[in-house]
């Protein structure tokens, strides 16, 4: 990469970290890494996830796990501090989509498609 093109790049990603979104996202990712009810939710909703598709691979189907899983998908649903990250996320998700699509435009290549093929 040229060195033009590098200060470029480096000028949209320090624009980026300005926005409203960038931010907002940070602010809402360190609410929730401070919420250690929520995270010891999250890491035995992962633990039981991975024994869930473990045992389903196996041809096994535990009911109870499943219950316990959607029980802790409500529960977690309702814990704010997660919804507001996912929220934040996907309002940062969005603003980089824009940045890829006006890209794409302004290349007449679909970079999402480039990044499929990889």
């Amino acid at each position: 990469m040229n060195e033009n093109l590098r200060e470029k790049v480096i000028a949209l990603s320090e624009a980026i970290t300005k926005t409203e979104e960038y931010v907002d996202f940070l602010e809402k990712e360190e609410v929730l890494k401070a919420d250690e009810e929520t995270q010891k939710l999250l890491l035995d909703f992962q633990q039981k996830q991975q024994d869930f598709i473990a045992k389903q691979m196996s041809g096994e189907v535990d009911q109870d796990l499943l219950n316990q899983l959607s029980g802790l998908q409500n529960e977690l649903r309702s814990r704010e501090s997660l919804t507001n990250f996912l929220d934040s996320y996907s309002r940062l998700l969005d603003l980089l989509g824009e940045v890829t699509d006006l890209m794409s435009e302004k290349l007449n290549v679909d970079m999402a498609d480039v990044f499929r093929q990889r």
